[in-house]
């Protein structure tokens, strides 16, 4: 797994059309300021269309609904993925995530 095209919107477009947009997108989902969130908005809905940027906003709050779902009902990564993750849970962070919090790390 490379981070690359995800770790900051300057590197590359990560091989997808339109990608230095969605990662741009997705950074201003994050970090939730409606100004910069409305600019990629609109530049993607200029250069992409309204197709693109449905479907990149539906995928993102898809995530979302699924990892709700999975920590609502208490549901653990299998033994393979638990395992075959761990590196990469720990370079991304997503272990000190809230959600994580009633996950056993033994």
């Amino acid at each position: 797994v490379t981070l690359e095209a995800i770790a900051g919107s300057d590197n590359s477009d990560g091989g997808v059309r339109h990608g230095r947009l969605l990662v741009r997108l997705v950074e201003a989902m994050w970090e939730g300021d409606p100004g910069p969130l409305a600019a990629v908005r609109d530049d993607l809905l200029s250069v992409a269309g309204a197709d693109v940027l449905v479907d990149a906003v539906a995928v993102s709050a898809n995530f979302h609904m699924m990892t709700r779902v999975a920590d609502g009902t208490g549901t653990p990564l299998d033994p393979g993925t638990d395992e075959a993750s761990l590196g990469f849970r720990d370079e991304i962070e997503v272990n000190d995530l809230v959600s994580r919090r009633h996950v056993s790390t033994a």
